[in-house]
């Protein structure tokens, strides 16, 4: 089964340097590595190799992938044909090249998920570094399966209990007819949902499950470094995304106290500056990707005492808001916002409170 690894935290460079070490701790090992990352000069440079839109093999057992959108982009209008193939002329498709395709806002994220999702899938690798600059596009691109999820639940029902005809007959005229006369095989949209629902579903189980993804804390002792590396641990507990230890790197020495004193209990590895290109020197100090480890989980639902208690290091309680929707209660913490679905013995119970204990969040029913 393959993995990903991916890194947050402080300083773009310095989670580049790691996550170049960490592939290459892997490919010590005789992992098929492929170490996926953005368009960055400095990988190049710490690499001293160019590199291509296209998986290319840097050294034994290692391959490096730049990720770069417009690429991606022709890439997926491949997949987009087939699926709208079945429903749509093929003059839609043919009148529309790849090349002239122009990149929205939002549209990096789902590409590179999308380039991901391919290269774990392929089995050609058994470990995927994945690299960004932005820790918050990290954790966009990687909840996108659980937002899609909530979306799909939320609406899927009210688009299969549309009446077509009904909505014609309230159109009234021409359009109503073209309606009604459609050629729409009803048949061939329900296996597209269904696929695209068990993509979906993919996508959660690999998030949820950190011996398929985790990810890892990057910092230096400052304040500032540790306020926004806290941050980024509690936000990923929003994407239930596993947090397996903290890389402290810098080319000093750090105040171990204060670092390990922020991220309790998470396992603290101090790590020196790369010098040189000596490699060897990080990776010795890397801890062991293998071993398994035991983190404080996202949620914990109490049935005896009727309370869900949600992990959220790193806020403060102005930063963190609880609203409730039916059988569902939403977290919005980190910029970014997370449904919870009750279990059965909870359902149809109101919040009877909500209260923050750092870094708990306790809501009892």
């Amino acid at each position: 089964m393959s993995r990903i690894i991916t890194f947050l935290g402080d300083g773009s460079r310095e989670r580049t340097t790691l996550a170049i070490a960490t592939a290459k701790w892997f490919a010590r090992q005789g992992k098929r590595v492929l170490l996926a990352t953005y368009i960055n000069p400095s990988t190049e440079l710490l690499l001293e190799t160019s590199l291509s839109t296209h998986p290319q093999s840097v050294e034994s057992h290692l391959q490096v992938v730049q990720l770069q959108t417009t690429v991606l982009l022709e890439q997926a209008w491949d997949e987009v044909k087939k699926l709208v193939s079945t429903y749509l002329p093929d003059s839609f498709s043919e009148q529309i090249y790849p090349a002239e395709l122009i990149i929205l806002p939002g549209f990096d994220s789902f590409l590179t998920f999308n380039a991901l999702r391919q290269y774990y899938q392929s089995g050609s690798y058994d470990v995927i570094i994945y690299s960004d600059r932005e820790n918050l596009e990290i954790l966009r691109m990687l909840g996108i399966p659980s937002a899609l999820d909530w979306y799909f639940r939320r609406f899927h029902q009210i688009f299969a209990d549309l009446d077509i005809s009904e909505i014609a007959n309230s159109i009234g005229g021409p359009l109503a007819a073209a309606i009604l006369h459609a050629n729409i095989d009803r048949q061939k949209m329900q296996e597209g949902l269904a696929q695209i629902q068990h993509w979906i579903e993919q996508g959660v189980a690999v998030v949820n499950d950190a011996g398929q993804l985790t990810a890892y804390l990057v910092t230096n002792d400052t304040p500032e470094a540790i306020a926004d590396t806290r941050w980024c641990w509690g936000s990923a507990q929003q994407i239930n995304l596993t947090v397996s230890g903290v890389l402290a790197y810098q080319d000093r020495d750090l105040s171990r106290e204060a670092i390990q004193s922020a991220f309790t209990p998470l396992a603290v590895h101090h790590i020196s500056t790369l010098q040189e290109r000596n490699w060897e020197a990080i990776i010795q100090e890397l801890p062991d990707f293998n071993a398994t480890i035991s983190v404080t989980p996202p949620l914990k639902i109490d049935l005896v005492q009727r309370q869900v208690h949600v992990f959220l290091p790193g806020f403060h309680k102005k930063q963190v808001k609880l609203t409730q929707s039916g059988a569902e209660i939403v977290i919005e913490a980190g910029d970014q916002r997370r449904q919870i679905v009750l279990p059965p013995e909870l359902k149809g119970k109101s919040v009877q409170s909500g209260k923050f204990e750092e870094p708990y969040l306790v809501i009892s029913f």
